[in-house]
């Protein structure tokens, strides 16, 4: 006769790994990548906002596989998040000396990685996404003001 075992284990809230400011760094360096790619993408396209369009986009698929090696708690979600949330900041930062884009870049890109990395590191991906989604769309409301 066969015995049926159900194991009554959960996982971990919060990863053990987790550290904000590791995180954090991250998301400031693809800050910091990302002007560079959207300075060397307009060199062809002439274009500052689709050469930072496509960036952004470079940029969420280079931050994914960074904090898959890093072994980061949903960052797909953190990726398309962040860009979502940052989608046209090289035509906000147009104007701007590089310096200033490097600083404005690297900070926004620091703290979207880091809030949404916060809010994803609990296990139940429903209320996380929920969660997500209306910062994002507040967020693009703000900025569309």
């Amino acid at each position: 006769m066969a015995r049926f075992v159900k194991w009554e284990t959960e996982s971990p809230a919060i990863s053990a790994s987790y550290s904000l400011w590791r995180i954090a760094l991250v998301g400031a360096v693809m800050g910091a990548i990302y002007w560079g790619l959207t300075a060397l993408l307009n060199r062809f396209i002439n274009s500052i906002s689709i050469s930072g369009d496509i960036a952004t986009i470079l940029i969420a698929t280079l931050g994914i596989m960074v904090m898959l090696r890093l072994r980061i708690a949903q960052p797909l979600v953190i990726a398309i998040a962040t860009g979502a949330t940052l989608w046209g900041l090289a035509q906000w930062s147009n104007g701007l000396a590089w310096g200033e884009i490097i600083g404005w870049s690297a900070l926004l890109y620091g703290l979207s990685y880091a809030i949404y990395s916060w809010i994803s590191r609990y296990a139940r991906a429903l209320p996380v996404l929920i969660i997500i989604a209306i910062i994002v769309i507040a967020t693009r409301i703000i900025i569309a003001l």
